[in-house]
């Protein structure tokens, strides 16, 4: 289901239907309880801020109906309980993505953070997605009892401070003439987040319009005086000094005398791929694409073979990293800027911006790594054309159009041998203990199908056990909990296989799914089709997706998927509904 709160209260079922809730008071009961979503709520609190401190008789018994609507309409999608009842209250369940106001919070705190590390690209994009979930004022549809008061207050704040950290972004970017355009109805409709002003002034500055810099400077003085009664703060302040001095700090600058070095830290404990290894020291060529399934050590690959080799790139290496799907055109700008071209002089257009790019790049010899691309549409506009330099890119999607139209070298990367396996469990778990257990050792990098994020994660999980012990975690119904650390999205096995998942077509999924179910690693093209009750014909087409996105392995024989994936396929994917009959298997060795 969807839950929308960021505007008038909006509800969707898992066809995305409306859910009409006609009862203003339910729908006020609704929005206390997504308020506190996954937690329980007092009964004594929902009567009281329904009712206030003197509700009726009826307060408790309309409360019950009110819940009892809500639970009809909500468990329609067939899963656990929405609203089970907790102890002297209510809690309603909310799934990871459903609520609009979390995955805003998770959006602003992930842009945060990527502006404090200095990822402007990355801050824009996920920023960028968490202000586009609003569509109004927090509940704009309901009168909101003082809880939920204090709660719009709060989400209300965060977006301000996901709005401010947007324009700081794009003033990173060097994309100053959008933040001038675009910041003075927002200060004007904020004018007490001195902030914005001090966004709007840096601005206008490097727009080359000083005296309205310095003009925004004192309607913020004269509003501050008049409304609260107090100077400019320090930050205000010292930024007109800085502009009326003509501090050159101020304006972004032109760094063509600086070598880019933005490749990220390799792993330390990197084992194995000697083979890739020698065939990227080879010249390598002008692009590269290293491709394999989810946590098989594509970006490990590349970073470590990219540090070893930058000094064979010596106007600098440059690194973007488009999982979370940065538009082209800030991957650009950003390359631009890092190469000394001022912002304001990139072109707003992907064409235009690629083609400057070309022109920056030509007589210099770069690396230009591009992590977790996902189509080949991303990556055109970011080659060089005649330069020197090398593109190595990273997908979990074969990328066969680059192949075909680019020329690009294909690197394939498969399971980690189990000694290789073996030895990196040993670097997370101490090698004395591999070698104490070296059987257990040796069967979790089987159950783990070689996979490094399955081994690392399951060997950095083990809490005080034995690696015994962590096999039969891993053999039963324990193994999400092996292999998901928790808290951190990029060290779940689970997170990171649900990602390839995402991208596929729905008749991909189903077939995936259908594919976790079989009992062993090989199958038919015939296969297949029993399991989506289809013909061969139909079927080739969600087949050739799996195996683009490296979830199956095309044989002289047939297909494989490993034990890993379809454990993975069977637990994301859900079984189907209605279940299908068993296809008759063709006979087949295990």
């Amino acid at each position: 289901m969807r839950f929308r709160v960021l505007g008038a209260l909006d509800v969707r079922d898992a066809g995305g239907a409306p859910v009409v809730l006609n009862r203003r008071k339910q729908r006020v009961a609704l929005a206390m309880l997504l308020a506190r979503a996954n937690e329980p709520v007092r009964t004594s609190e929902l009567v009281t801020q329904l009712w206030g401190d003197q509700p009726p008789p009826s307060a408790a018994a309309n409360l019950q109906s009110y819940l009892a609507g809500l639970r009809k309409v909500l468990d329609d999608d067939g899963g656990a309980p929405r609203l089970p009842a907790s102890r002297g209250g209510y809690l309603l369940r909310v799934e990871p993505g459903e609520l609009d106001s979390a995955r805003f919070q998770e959006l602003a705190a992930a842009g945060g953070e990527a502006l404090a590390a200095g990822d402007a690209v990355l801050a824009l994009d996920r920023l960028t997605a968490a202000l586009e979930l609003w569509r109004g004022a927090v509940l704009e549809d309901l009168p909101l009892p003082q809880a939920l008061e204090v709660e719009a207050a709060r989400l209300e704040e965060l977006r301000l401070d996901a709005t401010e950290d947007r324009y700081a972004a794009l003033l990173a970017l060097g994309r100053h003439d959008v933040a001038a355009a675009e910041l003075p109805l927002v200060t004007n409709a904020n004018p007490l987040r001195e902030r914005l002003w001090e966004l709007e002034m840096r601005a206008l500055h490097r727009s080359g319009r000083q005296a309205d810099a310095l003009a925004t400077y004192r309607r913020a003085e004269v509003l501050l005086r008049e409304e609260l009664g107090i100077e400019p703060g320090a930050a205000l302040c010292e930024l007109r000094r800085r502009i009326l001095d003509g501090d050159p700090s101020l304006n972004p600058a032109r760094a063509s005398a600086a070598l880019p070095q933005q490749l990220p830290l390799a792993v330390p404990d990197f084992v194995g791929r000697q083979e890739e290894l020698a065939l990227l020291d080879e010249e390598p060529g002008p692009l590269v694409v290293i491709t394999g399934a989810a946590g098989i050590g594509k970006s490990a690959l590349a970073l470590s073979w990219a540090h070893r080799a930058a000094e064979r790139f010596p106007d600098g290496q440059l690194y973007a990293d488009l999982r979370g799907g940065a538009s082209t055109v800030d991957v650009l700008t950003a390359f631009l800027v890092s190469l000394g071209v001022p912002a304001t002089e990139v072109p707003p257009s992907v064409d235009g911006a690629s083609a400057l790019f070309r022109s920056t790049l030509a007589d210099r010899r770069l690396l230009i790594v591009i992590d977790d691309a996902t189509h080949a549409d991303q990556i055109r506009p970011l080659l060089p054309g005649s330069a020197p330099c090398t593109v190595l890119v990273t997908s979990r999607n074969r990328l066969s159009g680059l192949v075909a139209l680019q020329g690009a070298a294909r690197v394939e990367l498969g399971p980690l041998a189990t000694s290789e396996a073996v030895a990196l469990l040993g670097r997370v778990t101490g090698e004395a203990l591999v070698m104490t257990e070296y059987d257990a050792a040796a069967e979790i990098v089987l159950l783990c199908c070689g996979n490094p994020l399955a081994v690392r994660v399951a060997g950095a999980n083990r809490c005080g056990q034995s690696l015994g012990e962590l096999v039969t975690d891993l053999s039963s119904g324990d193994f999400f909990s092996a292999v998901v650390i928790p808290g951190d999205e990029n060290a779940s096995v689970p997170a990171s296989f649900a990602r390839t998942q995402e991208r596929l077509t729905f008749a991909a999924q189903r077939l995936l799914a259908l594919l976790g179910m079989l009992p062993r690693s090989s199958f038919t093209v015939a296969d297949a089709a029993g399991l989506l009750r289809t013909s061969v014909t139909s079927v080739r087409r969600p087949l050739s997706e799996l195996v683009a996105w490296n979830l199956v392995r095309a044989e002289v024989d047939g297909f494989t998927v490993d034990l890993l994936t379809r454990r993975l396929a069977a637990a994301l994917g859900g079984a189907p509904s209605p279940a299908p009959v068993a296809p008759t298997l063709s006979p087949r060795l295990p």
